[in-house]
């Protein structure tokens, strides 16, 4: 029986050793100030798991050798890194985001009635299209027989079919950068007193989803939410 515990502990251990093997850790920072870029979020894309970076712009998320990293924080573009080649000899991962034109922090802003998300997102989508060549994909065209649509088989040209991986990537990191734009650390600080490592932590573990926070538009909705979050963060 000892014998049988002994390997059970033992390959307790391996399987630990090789979970921690996957942790990589990594900073955030802005491309033109070098300053670190506090609670952005960062989504492994083939595991969808996403983390928050901390108040010095560290990070921490399991990663695997050619899995790709994505990054989404309000003020900033989108960018992804592919995990391979020279990364996978950097110890500590150093990336960078480069911010957009309008950059004002982390406030709402008043332009023809738009939110601070919806100047980011249109500024995002114009620079995002501008890099497409041609990005209108038609799902049909004018026949030349006259009878009016036939199928445009460009669409499933190799080509085509990156330009959707594209538009997918995109407007997956548009969720991700609504989510950080309705569930600022300001307003979970407000109703939590949460600051720091509990405050990363919190936001971490309990992000909403895009789809949530999009039928529960209120702040006063989001007060409830955390309230009901905290409990079972303090529980743990």
């Amino acid at each position: 029986m000892k014998h049988y515990v002994g390997i059970l502990l033992l390959l307790t251990g391996l399987m630990a050793n090789a979970q921690k093997k996957n942790e990589r850790w990594g900073y955030l920072r802005d491309s033109a100030t070098r300053e670190p870029i506090v609670l952005a979020s960062v989504t492994n894309l083939n595991t969808q798991t996403t983390v928050m970076t901390s108040a010095t712009g560290l990070f921490k998320i399991e990663l695997s050798e050619n899995q790709v990293l994505s990054f989404a924080a309000v003020g900033y573009h989108f960018d992804t890194v592919h995990y391979r080649n020279q990364l996978l000899l950097q110890d500590t991962l150093s990336l960078q985001l480069s911010p957009l034109t309008h950059n004002l922090g982390n406030v709402t802003v008043t332009a023809k009635g738009m939110s601070r998300y919806q100047l980011d997102s249109i500024e995002r989508r114009k620079d995002f299209l501008q890099d497409i060549v041609n990005y209108t994909i038609p799902t049909v065209s004018q026949a030349n027989s006259g009878a009016g649509i036939a199928l445009n088989l460009d669409r499933f040209s190799r080509h085509e079919k990156n330009k959707r991986k594209a538009f997918a990537f995109f407007e997956s990191n548009e969720k991700e950068a609504y989510i950080n734009y309705r569930f600022p650390a300001s307003l979970v600080t407000r109703y939590s007193g949460l600051k720091d490592e509990g405050l990363q932590q919190f936001m971490q573990q309990y992000r909403p989803t895009s789809e949530w926070l999009r039928k529960n538009r209120s702040e006063e909705d989001l007060k409830y939410y955390i309230n009901e979050k905290l409990k079972l963060f303090f529980k743990k």
